[in-house]
């Protein structure tokens, strides 16, 4: 039998976890003597090196490239392997971890491993901004491109740091003014935030596009105005619980396409939580299919 050829890519800083050698074990551990299966591993070296990687990777053909960190490194290397049979695996080690929570991916590295090795290859759609960046999970302009800015500037990872970023922001924030366009619809509005969502979940186990399907062809176009800090606090949980639907400040729409125009020559958005600046016009379309994942099979998935 032809052995399959997977690469499997880490992120030295992603997560709490800064230290990556026990993770570099449990793979030798796993493939070192698996008789279907040659791999290798690679650390990256600067941002955007897992993308180089992961696009050489898939020229040269490789049945998977395995992506160790979280969902920036996810997206660096998804980004290299949009359009080729070369399939996405991840092995979950950042702060919020939202494409594999969405994915239904096991956090537990032991577990993801085990998925890598018995799952099965799905196909997906894939997001893309101005014909320039891809995104995976969610992408959006407006409060969460800021937090992300905030959070990658910060130097600490995890959910504690994001939470006294996140209530710090809510009072420094300030506000922008944007147009969207979809559907023959034109939206004049000066929002909380705007995602345009692949799937369901930024990270930590926050929904904001509760029935977004990530194999459909569309995305999910989600608002949450401006609301005052006690009107805010008591529907926090709804964005957690899949409910945030009810919550009377939040619209959605399903799209294909939508361009999202600011008022400012040039802003912040972000595509999978990492940080951008861009023009005044963000074009984003989806590519149908565009990604094979592995994921767990279905007897296993939870």
């Amino acid at each position: 039998m032809k052995s399959k050829e997977i690469l499997f890519i880490l992120n030295p800083i992603s997560g709490l976890q800064r230290n990556k050698k026990s993770i570099e074990y449990l793979i030798h551990r796993e493939f070192k003597n698996h008789s279907t299966i040659d791999y290798q591993i690679v650390y990256t070296d600067y941002a955007g090196h897992a993308s180089v990687l992961a696009k050489e990777a898939a020229q040269k053909g490789l049945y998977a490239v395995v992506a160790v960190g979280g969902d920036g490194t996810m997206n660096e290397v998804a980004s290299g392997l949009v359009g080729s049979k070369t399939a996405l695996g991840l092995i979950a080690r950042g702060s919020g971890n939202g494409y594999a929570r969405s994915l239904n991916i096991p956090l537990r590295a032991t577990e993801a491993i085990e998925a890598i090795k018995y799952g099965e290859m799905i196909k997906v759609d894939v997001g893309k901004v101005n014909n320039q960046y891809y995104f995976f999970n969610v992408m959006g302009v407006g409060f969460d491109a800021y937090i992300g800015a905030k959070f990658q500037d910060f130097g600490l990872r995890g959910p504690i740091p994001y939470f006294y970023i996140g209530v710090r922001g809510w009072f420094q924030y300030d506000y922008e003014a944007f147009t969207l366009r979809f559907n023959d619809q034109i939206l004049r509005l000066r929002p909380l935030l705007i995602a345009v969502a692949n799937a369901p979940q930024y990270g930590m186990g926050a929904r904001i596009a509760p029935h977004a399907k990530m194999d459909d062809g569309k995305f999910e176009l989600c608002i949450l105005k401006k609301m005052k800090t006690l009107q805010a606090l008591p529907r926090l949980l709804r964005l957690f619980n899949g409910s945030v639907e009810k919550v009377p400040f939040y619209q959605h729409f399903t799209v294909t396409e939508v361009v999202i125009e600011r008022e400012r020559d040039k802003g912040l958005f972000h595509t999978d939580g990492e940080p951008r600046m861009g023009g005044k016009e963000l074009k984003i379309s989806v590519l149908p299919l565009s990604l094979n994942v592995i994921v767990p099979a279905k007897g296993k998935r939870s």
